[in-house]
């Protein structure tokens, strides 16, 4: 699913280089769910960006699907995120004018979708995730956790097989982050690929994989002998797997 080779991204600060990701090889398998960890500057997020076609490398490859990312231009890049990839950030990035129906249906409005289909994947994902009642409400009307949940509804609108998550639960409680992490257990287990960047070590323990970084490197990979389960009720994990395209 992903590979890169000798992985930089160098920042020019004045007269210094800032080597935020330095010469990293990585291999993660389709439908792992990994963890990336590692200080502030450890280079995790800078990472997470280049392997979603969000920043480019400064040289080194990364494939994702065996596409070559760093051999893309601007447009290939910008196509290649709305249609294969599916990201969650922090601070959730629902536009705040709009509903759910029309902040889920955005990526297929750029992905130049019917309006009678995006619609009704909208209204499928937002029930998927448990927000079926909330659907016509904005985004300040919500907590923190129901406008994560809008957001992991609108990253799987495409049907992505590579979720990429940046502290996910960074805004939340941990009983609501919690619910987050099973959201992603569950979307894994019916398929999908999960890279999430955290700096919780609890969150990180519900992983397969943690990827520890420090000073752009990566300083250690260890397997987790047995995930944490985050458990969903029956009716959110049945819909989430009928609805995650991962499969």
């Amino acid at each position: 699913m992903i590979d890169t080779q000798k992985l930089q991204r160098y920042f020019e600060i004045g007269d210094s280089c800032v080597k935020a990701v330095d010469n990293v090889d990585l291999s993660i398998a389709a439908g792992e769910f990994v963890a990336v960890m590692g200080p502030s500057g450890s280079g995790k997020s800078t990472l997470l960006y280049v392997l979603g076609a969000m920043d480019r490398p400064t040289a080194g490859s990364v494939s994702i699907n065996n596409r070559r990312l760093d051999l893309m231009n601007d447009q290939q890049c910008s196509d290649f995120r709305n249609r294969e990839l599916g990201f969650v950030f922090q601070s959730f990035h629902l536009l705040p004018r709009m509903n759910l129906i029309r902040n889920t249906e955005l990526p297929m409005i750029y992905a130049q979708a019917e309006p009678a289909s995006r619609r009704a994947r909208a209204e499928q994902l937002l029930k998927a995730v448990g927000l079926g009642d909330r659907m016509d409400r904005l985004p300040t009307e919500l907590s923190g956790g129901q406008c994560q949940r809008a957001a992991i509804a609108r990253a799987l609108v495409n049907g992505p097989k590579l979720l990429l998550a940046d502290e996910p639960t960074g805004n939340l409680d941990s009983r609501t982050g919690l619910e987050i992490i099973g959201i992603f257990q569950a979307l894994n287990r019916a398929g999908m690929t999960v890279v999430m960047v955290t700096h919780d070590e609890n969150m990180a323990e519900h992983a397969g994989r943690i990827i520890r970084m420090c000073d752009g490197r990566v300083e250690h990979i260890e397997n987790v002998a047995r995930p944490l389960l985050s458990q969903l009720p029956e009716s959110i994990e049945n819909s989430l797997r009928e609805v995650s395209g991962a499969a």
